[in-house]
């Protein structure tokens, strides 16, 4: 596939997403996963509630601080707090729900019956596997996050335009990083090659199709981009407007993974089905 023919292959696959946007049969893995993160956000504004803060107040002094336990921190610092409790069953649960939305949409593409408890159990039997793949790819971006912003803290102190360029910088290599191990789930269930052989066939195939991999996973990327960039910047949201805006936005950006990870896995099985047919 020419270089034109592949800018042409991406635009018809999103406009295909946008249509399947309408198949109800392809929407209960990211329903589910979704329903699991709107309770996250619940518990989380519900937190001093006698039913989640037995739970929620150990677990969020856990990831952040004291500090959210006070009005309005506790909205501040909601987005963070969601981002690193949503790790858990990110790698436990979503793992396993979008390998049943890969195998649905291979059979989608392929015009077979899409079944979500077929999906779901074929996924089941490559529970482990898949859970190491996520593992890897986590640990990596944790990593990335984790240090990048330290080493580069002299150069984007003081200066909101150099924090904003850091923070698009950083989502740029998560994607970069993301990119390289898209594909290895999909080979793994639809093609059924070995974990070593999969993990190279990803690498294989992103190194080949740079631009086309970069771009299935940048776009959606890029249309969260200006709500993660707010999220960022949530104490000044709080400060300058309702705190309870916060509540909105992360529940918004709950909406807006499920919706990234629809057309992501869509575009990246319709294209691995074409260029392993080639």
């Amino acid at each position: 596939m020419r270089s034109f023919e592949k800018i042409n292959f991406l635009i018809a696959t999103l406009g295909k997403l946008v249509i399947a946007l309408f198949r109800p049969r392809l929407w209960p893995p990211f329903l589910i996963y979704l329903a699991i993160t709107l309770i996250l956000v619940f518990a989380l504004v519900s937190m001093f509630s006698s039913f989640f803060s037995g739970l929620m107040i150990p677990l969020v002094v856990f990831v952040s601080s004291t500090r959210a336990l006070h009005f309005p921190d506790h909205l501040a610092l909601l987005p963070f707090i969601f981002e690193r409790l949503n790790w858990a069953p990110s790698l436990l649960l979503e793992s396993l729900l979008t390998t049943a939305a890969i195998l649905m949409f291979a059979s989608y593409f392929r015009r077979e019956k899409v079944d979500f408890r077929s999906s779901l159990k074929t996924a089941a039997r490559f529970y482990p596997k898949l859970l190491l793949v996520w593992i890897i790819d986590f640990l990596l971006i944790y990593l990335l996050f984790l240090f990048l912003p330290r080493l580069f803290s002299d150069f984007a102190s003081g200066s909101p335009r150099r924090q904003m360029a850091l923070s698009v910088g950083l989502q740029g290599l998560q994607i970069l990083l993301s990119s390289l191990f898209i594909y290895v789930v999909p080979v793994l269930v639809i093609a059924k090659k070995s974990l070593l052989s999969s993990f190279t066939t990803s690498f294989k195939l992103f190194f080949r199709n740079f631009f086309t991999t970069y771009f299935i996973l940048g776009i959606p990327q890029l249309v969260m981009l200006p709500l993660v960039l707010a999220l960022q910047n949530s104490a000044s949201i709080v400060q300058k407007f309702n705190p309870q805006l916060m509540v909105m936005l992360t529940v918004l950006l709950a909406c807006m993974m499920t919706l990234r990870s629809f057309f992501v896995y869509g575009s990246v099985v319709r294209f691995y089905l074409e260029v392993s047919e080639e």
